[in-house]
């Protein structure tokens, strides 16, 4: 049987834009811990501008951007709706890939993949019009619904939400074990691995990412086995404790084992 080929970690630096907003551009600086993250094992980098500019600045983009260009390997992955003043700068810096998230009014965070009643008609228009330097990922439900309209419309990856996994997961870990609590996980762990196999048959790249921590990576891998997750949240959290040199390589080794 052939090897599986290790995923790759993005690390996802919208919370350290957070929090240098939050005092006028005092730091931290997103582009010292971009860098730190790529010497610490990660593959990427990815970063999540939304149109109330609440964490990652189109400045951070380019930053980012001449940073990854100038490590020769490591992947640029920027996150977003296909607003137009996003899709001009994706035209401009060419990012290796750009993953395309639904956005809901008023959302804290991504809750949901790709569905009916999104902008199918300009997932086509911009896929067709993009470069071909530009991978495009869509964020999608563990659904074959969801995955099919990503694909129909010519992308060549997907990025799972796994935020509904994590949940289950989670409370499995933290509450008294129960037939129902188990059910719940099988469920949302058959919904992703049915959906990834469709993915794989249609010949697309698989990503994952929402929720995903040092707990349960290790199992999502063996379940998918994507080519890349995307972690941002946990990995902050994580890094207040561990620094994040260490916490990077902690994740790395999730994904190596």
């Amino acid at each position: 049987m052939p090897a599986v080929k290790t995923s790759m970690l993005s690390c996802n630096l919208d919370k350290i834009a957070l929090l240098r907003n939050s005092r006028d551009g005092f730091g931290p600086d997103p582009l010292v811990a971009a860098s730190i993250c790529i010497a610490n094992g990660a593959g990427g980098l990815t970063l999540h501008p939304r149109a109330d500019l609440r964490h990652a600045l189109f400045s951070d983009l380019r930053d980012f951007s001449r940073l990854t260009r100038q490590n020769p390997g490591i992947e640029l992955n920027i996150e977003g709706d296909l607003r137009p003043d996003l899709i001009g700068l994706i035209h401009e810096l060419e990012p290796e890939q750009f993953t395309v998230v639904p956005v809901d009014r008023g959302e804290k965070t991504s809750s949901r993949g790709w569905r009916d009643g999104d902008d199918q008609k300009g997932l086509v228009e911009f896929i067709k019009s993009k470069s071909t330097k530009t991978r495009v990922s869509v964020f999608v439900d563990a659904s074959l619904d969801s995955v099919t309209r990503a694909i129909d419309a010519g992308a060549s990856s997907v990025e799972f939400y796994t935020g509904d996994f994590a949940l289950a997961e989670a409370r499995l870990s933290r509450e008294p074990r129960s037939r129902e609590l188990q059910s719940a996980f099988d469920h949302q762990c058959q919904r992703l691995r049915t959906a990834a196999e469709l993915a794989r048959k249609q010949g697309a790249r698989i990503n994952a990412g929402h929720d995903l921590t040092l707990m349960n990576l290790g199992f999502l891998v063996r379940l998918i086995h994507p080519d890349e997750v995307s972690i941002g949240h946990s990995l902050i959290a994580d890094a207040l404790v561990y620094g994040l040199a260490e916490t990077v390589q902690k994740y790395c080794q999730q994904l190596r084992a």
